[in-house]
């Protein structure tokens, strides 16, 4: 039998609100430094971590949702560590329970493609800055209202505040333009 390394519970939960924040703010001040790759790699590790909190909360009803003992147990172990190659999946089954992330989770992924293959054709779906630029922000906002919408009572204020303040500049600088 497996044993489980840690718990999971309200303090995970908070953590990864936290971290998802965080992410947040490092994808907005990389981005402002040039480093776009970087940036769209923070955004994507902010919706994984936003992910995991919301299966985490959510797991009682995604067991419900599973279509064998197998599943069902990889929802109770696993899931929460949100792999790359199965959050399209989850999204889809959060979906069933009433939270709608999965073009979020679509627009992640392909920063995520971004992040390691930048504008390589048929690695990326991106051929200019401006594209990742209105995705980042994009998933920036989505993510944050997110976590003000599901996780209000672990939402960091300050660092909620800074994200916001830094996204407005963000698209006050560049205004669509980021190559101005």
């Amino acid at each position: 039998m497996e044993k489980d390394l840690y718990a999971v519970g309200k303090e995970y939960v908070e953590a990864r609100v936290i971290e998802s924040l965080t992410d947040l703010l490092l994808s907005i001040t990389l981005w402002k430094e040039g480093y776009t790759r970087n940036a769209a790699g923070k955004a994507f590790s902010a919706v994984k971590a936003l992910m995991s909190a919301l299966i985490v909360v959510n797991e009682d009803k995604l067991v419900k949702l599973a279509r064998d003992e197998d599943q069902r147990e990889w929802i109770e172990k696993k899931a929460h560590t949100v792999p790359t190659h199965s959050m399209y999946s989850l999204a889809q089954m959060l979906k069933k329970v009433g939270i709608d992330i999965v073009d979020l989770v679509n627009r992640a992924l392909n920063l995520h493609d971004y992040q390691y293959n930048g504008f390589e054709p048929g690695f990326s779906r991106y051929t200019n800055k401006d594209d990742v630029l209105t995705d980042l922000i994009s998933v920036i906002t989505e993510t944050k209202k997110a976590i003000h919408t599901y996780f209000p009572e672990y939402e960091v204020k300050e660092v909620s505040e800074k994200v916001g303040k830094l996204l407005e500049e963000l698209m006050n600088d560049y205004n669509g333009q980021p190559n101005a």
